[in-house]
């Protein structure tokens, strides 16, 4: 059986010639014994196929395979690294089509200089980047390891700065995950592979920002500002709007956690200034909940509310629902703060809807609504909701962000469930001890989102 490459001028041929009699492929396929799905892929071109199938369809349309075969597409000049990079921008306005690109291109080099390590890195690591994308995690993951197995076997030069970018998406997944351990490791990783001189310079500060982003959210707070002190005044890779307007919203989250709340106000409204000449909606959203934050945290619980408020505003076009629910939780505690215990509880339970698919938000909302139903006596609710709180935060091994949850059921359990007691009174204590030796903050603040790339 002689295989052939289906090219793109021969896939178009005979698709234009079906359409111009007005025939089905279902049709082609009685016509010829060809299979309807196996006609779908001759159509879409750039893969190889039987040479006798092929003119079957051919002899039906009365085209010339040999002719369209010697008209055959010419291979895209100039450097395959240049290309790649064309359709990896181009994944981010239209996927299907980068893909689909992406899979046309491939096809076509392996016919031409075969298979190489620099193209299955750059194949592997546009898959993995569009698995991200459509949230297909595992697969996302197994392709950006691949990436970075090829190129550290290939003995290609490591210019192409892949293995850091892969490095990059994997911390990112992770911290989608609230493995935020692991996504720590995974971006120094990253930052260690980083050649400055390489291609993709933009990847330094997003994976920076990543690895403060995480620290913060371990309440590693010393660490994450140092972090953004350090780039703070170095402008090498601060061009890149996403990424500055990021290390910004950390800042202010940071600033918000050690007390400093007027300096959190500051970089807060100077962020969201940035974030709406940008008209970047997402960063709009983050700095308008922080200032909230900010504002509750100085007793001045109106102001905070017509904030989270304004953030709300932009509900429709934020994509991360699950970002959204931490201004409904902070709408909630202020509501609750005011004794408005039904407005909280319609808050509240808004915010446990968005934030269904993220543990790390939704047990912050399920603790709020723990304590509401606690300040109003209704105990056996308030444990409900404390308690599954408190088996996210174990689950995701951040026992130490959980010491308001523990304090309220260890008062809940002398008086109710007294068999309890000592039990929730021993965890309260390790994690205030924790807490204490780590020098951990008791605000809760809103959480950013790291930057895409």
């Amino acid at each position: 059986m002689a295989l052939i490459l289906v090219s793109g001028r021969l896939a178009q041929a005979i698709k234009e010639a079906r359409n111009a009699r007005k025939m089905h492929q279902d049709d082609v396929a009685i016509e010829t014994g060809i299979s309807s799905a196996h006609l779908y892929n001759i159509e879409r071109g750039y893969l190889r196929a039987d040479q006798d199938k092929l003119q079957r369809v051919c002899n039906l349309f009365e085209l010339d395979l040999e002719k369209l075969l010697e008209d055959e597409d010419l291979p895209v000049e100039g450097n395959l690294s240049e290309v790649m990079q064309l359709i990896e921008w181009e994944l981010t306005e239209n996927p299907s089509k980068a893909v689909e690109h992406l899979r046309q291109f491939e096809t076509q080099q392996i016919q031409v200089a075969g298979k190489t390590p620099l193209l299955e890195m750059n194949c592997a690591y546009l898959r993995g980047k569009h698995a991200k994308m459509r949230e297909r995690h595992d697969l996302a993951i197994q392709y950006f390891n691949l990436t970075i197995k090829i190129a550290k076997e290939s003995g290609e030069s490591l210019n192409h700065n892949l293995i850091c970018g892969s490095y990059y998406g994997i911390s990112q997944v992770l911290h989608q995950q609230n493995k935020l351990l692991q996504a720590l490791q995974v971006a120094r990783q990253g930052v260690k592979s980083f050649i400055s001189s390489g291609e993709r310079p933009y990847l330094y500060l997003p994976l920076c920002v990543n690895q403060a982003s995480i620290l913060e959210k371990l309440d590693r707070d010393h660490e994450a500002l140092q972090l953004i002190e350090s780039l703070w005044n170095d402008r090498t890779y601060m061009d890149f709007s996403d990424s500055r307007l990021n290390l910004y919203q950390i800042r202010v989250e940071v600033l918000i956690k050690r007390g400093s709340f007027q300096e959190a106000i500051f970089f807060a409204r100077e962020g969201f200034d940035r974030a709406r000449l940008d008209r970047n909606i997402h960063r709009q959203f983050e700095f308008l909940s922080s200032l909230g934050v900010a504002f509750a945290s100085l007793g001045n619980l109106s102001l905070a509310k017509l904030y989270f408020e304004k953030a709300n505003q932009l509900e429709s076009k934020i994509n991360r629902k699950q970002l959204v629910s931490i201004t409904y939780t902070q709408l909630g505690r202020i509501c609750m703060q005011q004794h408005q215990y039904d407005e909280a509880i319609c808050h509240l339970k808004h915010a446990i809807e968005l934030a269904k698919d993220d543990e790390f938000h939704l047990a912050k909302a399920l603790s709020v609504m723990g304590e509401c139903y606690y300040r109003q006596g209704l105990e056996k609710d308030a444990h409900s909701y404390l308690n599954e709180a408190w088996e996210i935060y174990k689950r995701l091994k951040l026992d130490h962000m959980a010491n308001s949850v523990l304090l309220l059921m260890s008062d809940i359990s002398v008086r109710s469930q007294p068999s309890g007691y000592d039990h929730c009174v021993q965890l309260y204590l390790k994690n205030q001890i924790q807490k204490k030796l780590l020098g951990v903050s008791d605000m809760f603040s809103f959480t950013n989102e790291p930057p895409e790339v």
